[in-house]
């Protein structure tokens, strides 16, 4: 159900506990008996893509790093960063990317829901000086936007495009990569 809600507002469809039931093949009370209000479903529909997001950056992060990489936490904050541009370059995206963005009634909880998981991501340690904040700041609005402009549809980019945006990003990042 969740696979099928992600196509159709992948499709450029709005999402509605009859829309979704519809596009998985379901009955409206055979949807709701799972998810029983459109906050629950986008929720879910958003925590299915907060998983394939964090495999995949796992992804890149074990190619990045070596297969010695375990968990995001034990990754470096840099090396954490640079995967997230490099995920956000090449991922296959879609506008469903944007649920956050859906339902203006829902964007609030669900932003707050998509802020906690990329704050496990992509956190910043305790006693990181300032400059180095910053530039991990810096690297992370880059993919920010790569992935914004890539899931709406606005932007794609090339492979050398992104070898130039890992280059910059390396750059701001300095002596911390």
């Amino acid at each position: 159900m969740l696979a099928a809600a992600e196509v159709h507002l992948g499709a450029g469809g709005t999402l509605t506990l009859e829309t979704a039931a519809r596009a998985a093949g379901v009955t409206k009370a055979g949807l709701m008996y799972h998810f029983p209000t459109k906050e629950e479903l986008l929720a879910a529909v958003l925590e299915h893509l907060m998983q394939r997001y964090e495999s995949e950056l796992l992804e890149v992060v074990r190619r990045r790093a070596g297969d010695g990489a375990a968990d995001l936490p034990d990754v470096p904050a840099a090396q954490r960063h640079l995967a997230y541009l490099d995920w956000a370059c090449d991922a296959a995206l879609s506008a469903a990317d944007l649920v956050i963005f859906a339902d203006p009634k829902l964007r609030v909880p669900l932003t707050e829901r998509w802020q906690a998981q990329l704050e496990r991501w992509l956190e910043v340690p305790a006693g990181t000086g300032q400059d180095s904040r910053r530039r991990l700041l810096a690297v992370r609005l880059l993919a920010d936007g790569a992935w914004f402009d890539r899931a709406s549809g606005l932007l794609e980019i090339s492979a050398p495009e992104a070898d130039s945006l890992r280059r910059l990003a390396l750059d701001l990042l300095g002596e911390t990569a």
